[in-house]
């Protein structure tokens, strides 16, 4: 059978049971990923206190895990495209497993520092290959909300880091008890995850033709069974062949060349300035309230009401994912944040505004948190999309790693109206990146994504026509 039939058959597949429980298989990773990334917060007061460590120690225990994930990002990335997606969830998901579950059994520095690295390099790599592996079950129609679904999952983990930040932790012992909560769960989702099917999209890229038709064989009866035996419907013609792509390799270059360049150009920046936001905003957002005089019982009310805020946005990108062109959706999305961020540096500090335009603030970021990630997995090729979204990945965990040092230097020198100003700024040039150099993705098929962009003329006047 034709590689073009295949994915033909895969593309007309109603959204059933069996998709939803990949989604599923996929989402309760960003879940953990979340958990753990929120909870270490909790811990460190109870590691600074148990183990006698200063300040400096506490720092490089937070920045551990995000510079493990950097890491992680990238090597899920190439090693996704050269042996597959589901082997790489299955081993960061065993990485992570085990640094969770060591850190209950930590005796000191070294100890907790080695096993927060290792668990952000499993964390880096569930959060760069899990995208890319749905988007690849996903139809041009509905991967928007599809694949967005799965952000939603970091809401939950943050809720549920916060449920046991504030029950558990403070146990005598809580902090050991937490870690192997956050652990033990893992084992039952990594054994569901042996039973996932590899990418069948994955499979033609290797030439492995006959795999891919058993995937995809094995994926139509399961959704004819889902629906009670209703007939699928017939699958449409072969109407569109993608160019060649580029052929797997080790060097993660192959984003920047074949007409890929402008394409990395407007991950990378946006990812990076998404995530300098998110985690700028919403790790510093609590200390400013009160360093610009909020009363402290009102200051932690606001935080609260922030954090309430952020499924709102998930739940607005899921919405809107396949109703509108998702660059569009991106370029609206960072510009009502600047303008927010902007209000939010001028508007009264005794004001409910201040909380009103926060809220406002939070949503339109988690909207994009919504839409970004999907984008990202969505327009590289097949051999070398896990690669261009962990790079993706990787651009914005430098954000999110910068970005809480470097507000923290200049809201001593330019305050916090300066702060947000900048801020601003940077999502404004996020949005201007992606629109002129972002792909139109929605109602595209990944392989029409991927023809449409290595055709698209490259002259100014035809970039002008073609950012609108």
């Amino acid at each position: 059978m034709s590689t073009g039939t295949i994915l033909a058959r895969l593309e007309r597949l109603p959204m059933s049971r069996p998709q939803y429980g990949i989604l599923f298989a996929g989402g309760l990773g960003h879940l953990f990923e979340a958990l753990d990334i929120v909870i270490i917060g909790f811990m460190l007061p109870h590691l600074k206190a148990e183990f006698g460590l200063d300040n400096v120690q506490i720092g490089l225990i937070g920045g551990a895990a995000p510079v493990g994930m950097i890491v992680g990002a990238i090597l899920a990335g190439v090693v996704g495209d050269r042996f597959g997606r589901k082997r790489v969830m299955l081993y960061a998901l065993l990485l992570f497993c085990a640094a969770s579950i060591a850190l209950a059994f930590a005796n000191g520095f070294v100890f907790i520092l080695v096993v927060r690295v290792i668990g952000g390099l499993g964390a880096g790599a569930e959060a760069a290959i899990v995208s890319p592996y749905i988007s690849e079950f996903a139809t041009g129609h509905n991967r928007g909300r599809f694949v967005s679904g799965v952000t939603l999952f970091f809401s939950l983990g943050n809720v549920a880091a916060a449920v046991l930040g504030s029950l558990v932790v403070p146990l005598d012992g809580g902090w050991r008890i937490a870690a192997v909560i956050c652990g033990l769960p893992v084992l039952v989702l990594l054994w569901w995850r042996r039973s996932l099917p590899e990418s069948p999209r994955w499979l033609l890229s290797q030439g492995r033709v006959d795999e891919a038709d058993a995937v995809v064989t094995r994926l139509e009866e399961r959704v004819i069974a889902a629906r009670r035996g209703e007939a699928l419907p017939p699958v449409p013609p072969v109407n569109v062949v993608a160019p060649a792509a580029p052929a797997v390799s080790w060097s993660p270059l192959q984003v920047w060349r074949g007409g890929l360049a402008r394409v990395s150009v407007a991950t990378w920046l946006g990812s990076f300035v998404f995530l300098f936001a998110f985690f700028g905003f919403f790790t510093w957002m609590p200390s400013l309230f009160l360093e610009i005089g909020v009363d402290p019982g009102v200051a932690a009310t606001y935080s609260f009401f922030l954090f309430v805020a952020q499924p709102i946005g998930y739940l607005t990108a899921i919405a809107v994912s396949d109703r509108f062109e998702r660059r569009t959706l991106l370029v609206t999305f960072f510009g009502f944040a600047a303008l927010a961020s902007l209000a939010l540096g001028v508007v009264p500090r005794d004001s409910i505004a201040l909380l009103l335009i926060g809220m406002a603030l939070s949503i339109c970021i988690t909207c994009i948190s919504g839409i970004v990630f999907p984008y990202c997995s969505e327009v590289y090729p097949t051999a070398i999309r896990a690669t261009g979204a962990g790079l993706a990945s990787t651009a914005g965990n430098a954000g999110g790693l910068t970005a809480p040092v470097v507000i923290g230097l200049a809201f001593g020198s330019i305050g916090f109206g300066g702060v947000f100003a900048v801020m601003a700024a940077l999502l404004a040039a996020g949005a201007l990146v992606i629109r002129l150099f972002g792909p139109r993705v929605t109602g595209k098929t990944l392989e029409q994504v991927f023809a449409d962009e290595t055709t698209r003329p490259t002259t100014p006047s035809a970039l002008e026509g073609s950012a609108s």
